[in-house]
Parts: structure tokens; sequence; C-alpha cells
């Protein structure tokens, strides 16, 4: 993928020490912008991302539990000190914690759900625009095609929670736009990452497959090149929409 315009470009990506975020990150390295890479417990991991996007570009690790709200300010102050300004903006952080029907599930597990998927995009994007105002940048938010069809077994509450990043989007695209904002996502099927580790097994796997018309998973660099498309001048024209990346498992007419 060749895409001249994202040369320069300063790139804040949230959960960026593995699986998506991570394959975001070396490959907006490779287009030449800076990039700012957020973890919060991998530190190991996004040192690793680190090595690999400073063989390309500069890079900057950002330390952040994104469920404290004091913590989001001081990550956005630093990137920017360290990058000089804000492009692009990727709502990557997120995650399911563990499978649980909604019959059975707790309200605390409602609750860390929505900090850890929901809550965040509001106060990362919040904070980003006074930066991306100046820049004409965009968001990307990093949703799940579970969030369209109601999810499968056991994710109902994750589900719950990337519908409403899906809605989310659409609000920000329709209320940034007349700063020339451009506010998308993109929502991956089964994509195979370390996401998958601890929640799915093998047997759950197979009936993700069997359900897939492209009849394979999806890589983390699959997802990656929708992203940077999205945050590119090839998608100028394009907001308040989602790239479903997920092998054909959820289909629009």
């Amino acid at each position: 993928m060749n895409l001249p315009d994202l040369k320069g470009k300063c790139v804040l990506i949230s959960g960026a020490s593995s699986g998506i975020g991570a394959a975001t990150a070396i490959m907006f390295a490779r287009m030449g912008c800076t990039v700012g890479i957020h973890y919060n417990n991998n530190k190991a991991g996004a040192e690793r991302i680190l090595e690999e996007v400073g063989k390309q570009s500069s890079g900057h690790i950002l330390h952040a539990d994104l469920r404290i709200t004091g913590d989001i300010p001081v990550l956005m102050r630093n990137f920017v000190k360290f990058s000089g300004g804000l492009d692009i903006l990727i709502n990557n952080a997120g995650a399911m914690i563990k499978r649980q029907p909604i019959a059975h599930a707790p309200a605390k597990y409602y609750d860390d759900l929505f900090e850890v998927n929901v809550r965040h995009v509001f106060l990362m994007s919040r904070e980003a625009l006074p930066h991306l105002k100046k820049s004409k940048g965009n968001i990307i938010n990093i949703g799940s095609v579970a969030g369209h069809t109601g999810g499968f077994t056991g994710s109902g509450v994750y589900a719950t929670m990337k519908s409403a990043v899906a809605t989310a989007t659409v609000a920000m695209a329709k209320e940034f736009a007349h700063d020339g904002i451009r506010v998308n996502s993109v929502l991956p099927g089964f994509i195979d990452t370390p996401f998958h580790d601890d929640i799915t097994s093998d047997e759950q796997r197979k009936q993700f497959l069997s359900k897939t018309p492209l009849g394979r998973f999806g890589t983390a660099e699959d997802v990656a090149h929708a992203i940077l498309f999205l945050a590119s001048d090839a998608a100028s024209f394009i907001t308040g929409e989602y790239l479903a990346v997920n092998g054909g498992i959820h289909m629009r007419v």
C-alpha cells in the first residue's frame, strides 16, 4: 500500500501494544508517520512495537489507564508535546474480558465493558478535538461486527458496547464535519490476534470459521490496511461510515 499523503502525519493509537493496534502502528510508521503507541498493561509489547516503528519512522510510548478520566488529558498532552501536533486518532483499545451471557452478567461486568470499550472513545476524541481542528485531521474508531449482529455466544454485552461505538462514530461525524474533521470506523470480524486467546475456545473458532464466507480468519494487517485507507486522502469524502473487515460474515445491501 502506498499512501504518500500520510507521510509526516502525527498518529495516536490507543491499545497499540499488540494485535490490530500494533500492526496499525507499524504500518503508519512505514508511511513515514510519527506514531504514538499507547498501552496500559503490556509495556514489553509496547517496547517491541516501538522498536519496529523506529526502523521506519519516529515513535513514542504512552502509558495510561483509559478507564481513569485524568489519565487521558495527560496522554494527549504528552503525545502532542513529543510530536508537535495530532492529525489522526485511532480509538482502538477495547476488550471483551470474558464471554458472559446477558442473563447472568452482573452490573459490574456491564460497567467494566462500558469503560473499556465506549467511555474512552468519547474522552479521547474530546481531548483530541482542539488539535484535530488545527490539522483538519480525522478519527477512526475500531468497532466490531458484533455491534451490528448482536454477537455470538456470550458476547451480547460486548456487542452492545460496540453498537454504542458505531452510533458515537456517526454522531461525531455529524458534529465535527463543520471543522473539517472526518470520523469513520472499522468493523473487524474474527481477527486472529491475542484478543481471542483467553475467551474463544477451539470449538468456537471452528464455528466462526464455518460462518465466514471467505473461509479464513482475518489478520491484524487486514484491519490495518482498512484503517490507513480511511485515514488517507483516498477517503477524503468519506465520513460517518464503517468499513467491515470480516470476510463476509456481516454483509449489507
